[in-house]
């Protein structure tokens, strides 16, 4: 029997392919492992989320045990609120995106044209806009 001699080189390229299929074989079992991993965790969550549904119909939901919830917003009480109809300059300046000169044109808006109807006639005033308005919407009042 003769003994094959190979280059180098051919050692080598065979080294690599040896390489590249023990990683390739490595991950394909990886990606069956996490597939499984993905499944049992799908079917917690499901019965996670029946539990929820069931406990929702008989009580108040708690925001704190369900990944999908959002957050509670905070309400603006009636005394931390703005009133446009009798604000100074700064308390004005208190409200988001409201500056000196946006104030000094409030209250030069409300002093020509007379008392704000509704607060949405801030948007009256030359530089404030609909984006405006929502930000400070809840802080608002006449």
């Amino acid at each position: 029997m003769t003994r094959i001699i190979y280059p180098a080189k051919f050692r080598r390229l065979i080294s690599v392919l040896i390489s590249i299929l023990s990683v390739l074989g490595g991950s394909l079992s990886f990606s069956t492992a996490q597939a499984e991993n993905y499944a049992d965790w799908k079917v917690r969550q499901e019965q996670h989320d029946a539990r929820l549904k069931q406990q929702q119909s008989t009580q108040q939901m708690n925001p704190s045990n369900h990944y999908l919830s959002k957050p509670t917003l905070s309400t603006v009480s009636n005394a931390d609120k703005i009133r446009l109809n009798s604000a100074t300059a700064e308390q004005l300046q208190q409200l988001h995106g409201i500056g000196q000169k946006k104030a000094e044109a409030i209250i030069e808006y409300r002093n020509t044209h007379g008392k704000f109807k509704r607060i949405e006639d801030i948007q009256l005033v030359k530089g404030i806009g609909p984006a405006l308005f929502a930000k400070n919407q809840a802080r608002l009042a006449l």
